[in-house]
């Protein structure tokens, strides 16, 4: 009878610690049966009366990367809550999930041409879904109209639905990039399992968190956490990038304003079209990572995210600078830091760590020495405070490298409201499109709308 009991109590103790590993492994760590196993033998020993012991059980068994510490913890908060708490929250995860499905299925009643369904993604539903109801009515009044055709009679069928899917796209992408940089994400409501929607619910809170923190305060023992959210957040933007460029054809998207102009004559049913020019080319970046003084940690997570990019671009060359100009194109080694990497380049350029900020003589180097990274597809980006020294003669050097790149962008880890305690920054503006960026959502959002 003891015996039974016993083994009763390891087979349920065995479902429970199969369970939390397939949560651990939904919000992103790798779980092998072998540490279930482990878990398994430390919670017989220790047993389950003293919950910080068996947290520390299963965080040592369980957690192979410092990384995934924060996403554990949450986790085995939510999987030990109290039953009344997991009620609560699968209560409330089941119903934003009916609210988000009758939201989604309205669309479908709403979004019609001539009585038909109109072929757009379920994330272009989503937004459309996220809409204030003022903005909602105006598209449905344009499938309205576009529908019943023009009041001088020129006939509009099915063969139009293609056309006004276009338009409706366009529409729905132009609301998608302004409600995102709103901070108003158009989010799905999670997962309709309570314990899984809360443990989503605190990872997403730490993710908005960190992106809105300052990069210079966040802690050593944090990296290894917002590097892998920097990683997460470049492979996001990458496949936004590839899809876009995957659509772009010989001609450029739908150029809204000039169709209704051009088809007002027919009482604003689109008739005819009008398109962009050609998307240009992928482009060449060209990163100018400042090296001075505390400008090394918002550059080792401003390099992290850019070089997660490296697969959508056409390739990307790295220079840090100080008082001169330090290639470390090909310098990285797999693992290695951005730090480690310009120690190395260093030591072997003979240049001493530290000093001041000399961009005249990087950007005249820059120019000299390695003309051919500069050309018309070029993105060149400058991360630096600004703080220089030949302020004047940098400006001007910079002016003229504007004229031979396709664009200069400088990420200033600066708050704007502190540029004008920069000597120079009046005078690089001309020459730049200047933004503050000194947190990694400020960085998110940059890119995003470059890309």
């Amino acid at each position: 009878m003891g015996m039974d009991m016993d083994n009763n109590r390891v087979s349920e103790l065995d479902r429970h610690l199969v369970e939390f590993a397939q949560l651990l492994r939904t919000v992103g760590l790798k779980v092998s049966p072998s540490e279930i196993s482990d878990a398994t033998e430390g919670l017989t020993l220790i047993g389950m009366a003293d919950r910080d012991q068996v947290e520390a059980v299963l965080q040592a068994t369980l957690v192979k990367d410092v990384k995934h510490i924060f996403a554990f913890k949450e986790a085995f908060r939510a999987y030990f809550a109290s039953l009344e708490q997991k009620e609560a929250w699968q209560k409330d995860a089941e119903q934003k999930t009916t609210q988000w499905n009758e939201k989604i299925e309205s669309t479908h009643q709403e979004l019609l041409f001539q009585g038909n369904e109109l072929n757009i993604t379920e994330e272009q539903r989503a937004v459309y879904a996220s809409l204030p109801e003022k903005e909602k009515q105006r598209l449905r009044d344009f499938l309205e109209k576009s529908s019943i055709g023009s009041k001088i009679g020129a006939p509009v069928d099915h063969l139009h639905q293609p056309m006004v899917e276009r338009v409706l796209r366009g529409s729905l992408e132009y609301w998608r990039k302004k409600l995102n940089e709103e901070d108003e994400p158009i989010l799905a409501p999670g997962s309709s399992d309570g314990v899984l929607a809360d443990v989503e619910r605190a990872l997403c809170e730490r993710e908005v968190e960190v992106l809105s923190r300052d990069l210079k305060k966040i802690s050593p023992e944090e990296w290894p956490e917002v590097i892998r959210l920097i990683r997460r957040l470049s492979q996001r933007l990458a496949s936004q990038v590839t899809r876009r460029y995957r659509a772009a054809r010989s001609r450029g998207g739908l150029d809204m304003r000039s169709t209704l102009r051009k088809n007002i004559r027919y009482g604003g049913v689109l008739v005819e079209r009008r398109y962009r020019s050609r998307r240009r080319g992928r482009p060449r970046i060209v990163l100018l990572c400042d090296i001075s003084g505390s400008m090394l940690k918002y550059t080792e997570f401003i390099w992290q995210f850019v070089y997660g990019l490296s697969n959508v671009v056409s390739g990307i060359k790295t220079f840090a600078f100080g008082e001169s100009l330090i290639p470390l194109t090909g310098k990285l080694k797999k693992g290695q830091t951005f730090e480690a990497m310009v120690k190395e380049a260093l030591l072997v350029t003979g240049k001493e760590w530290g000093g001041g900020t000399n961009l005249a003589i990087v950007l005249d180097t820059l120019q000299k020495m390695f003309p051919d990274s500069l050309s018309k597809q070029t993105l060149l980006l400058i991360v630096s405070d600004a703080q220089t020294l030949e302020g004047e003669r940098a400006a001007a050097l910079l002016s003229g490298i504007n004229r031979r790149v396709r664009q200069i962008l400088w990420l200033n880890t600066l708050p704007e409201r502190r540029w004008l305690e920069t000597s120079y920054v009046k005078a690089f503006l001309p020459s730049c499109q200047m933004y503050e960026c000194y947190t990694l959502g400020h960085l998110a959002q940059i890119l995003s709308k470059q890309f």
